[in-house]
């Protein structure tokens, strides 16, 4: 060993040491040594938690109020009373998404108050659609689909939907749980941001499983998309999450971050 060196501008890292040695044939060799409480690098994987939002409580407020990290509200653009969108302004941290009815074999006429897109709608009805929604949330970054297990099988249905939403420059979230989905070849055609994600299943999993589940998937797969019904109950299974996810190498960022990461 020619030289050892103690290293200390590692954050990562709380035992680090620069080693010059030689091999037993004669060749230097530079190496750097380090032991860390932590296995992961800080921001190695990124996770967002995105809540399907149909009511709003004083005290789901204040909660997600005292969370510690950016989160998006899945928010249907219709439907839903005028003090439901002007309580929206009483939330921080937020980044907030059109969570849009589309063709479904699950619809009726009770959801025509949500003005689903359906396939028998024209590109220009479909359009009028998408810019009273945007007028509704004017700082919405993205559509999600609600319902829509039809619509995201349908090509011409979706790049109606696609074309206006690539116009107002937001993205798009597949949440159908659609295997035979068309979303990735019609965003990658019509030059779209798109991601597919998989929100919670009561039918599959408990919360705690599935909070768990997204969490595991995070340093697995680069990122991950945890999307849960907003309620108090669901908002005290997550309190930690932060915690959770910086022990392991992964920060919390909202879905236009995820989209814009390589």
């Amino acid at each position: 060993i020619l030289l050892m060196e103690e290293i200390n501008d590692n954050p990562n890292a709380y035992q680090s040491a620069k080693v010059d040695m030689l091999t037993p044939k004669g060749d230097s060799l530079n190496l750097i040594l380090q032991i860390s409480d932590n296995i992961f690098m800080n921001n190695a994987s990124l996770m967002t938690v995105a809540f399907q939002t149909i009511s709003l409580t004083p005290e789901i407020i204040a909660k997600l109020n005292n969370l510690d990290f950016p989160f998006d509200l899945l928010i249907p653009p219709f439907g839903l009373n005028e003090e439901f969108y002007k309580s929206l302004d009483k939330i921080h941290n937020k980044e907030i998404v059109l969570w849009l009815v589309m063709e479904s074999t699950k619809l009726d006429k009770r959801h025509n108050k949500l003005r689903p897109l359906r396939i028998h709608h024209t590109a220009e009805q479909i359009e009028e659609t998408i810019n009273a929604a945007k007028e509704v949330l004017p700082s919405a970054a993205g559509i999600a689909t609600r319902y829509g297990e039809q619509a995201v099988k349908h090509k011409q249905l979706l790049q109606a939907i696609l074309k206006p939403t690539q116009k107002k420059g937001m993205w798009f979230l597949d949440l159908s749980m659609e295997d035979r989905t068309v979303v990735p070849q019609t965003c990658k055609d019509l030059d779209i941001a798109c991601k597919i994600a998989f929100p919670y299943n009561p039918d599959n999993s408990s919360i705690e499983d599935y909070v768990h589940q997204k969490l595991r998937e995070a340093p697995k797969s680069g990122t991950s998309v945890m999307t849960i019904p907003l309620t108090e109950q669901n908002l005290s299974k997550i309190e930690d999450i932060s915690k959770k996810a910086a022990k392991q190498g992964t920060t919390l960022v909202d879905l236009s971050t995820l989209f814009n990461s390589k």
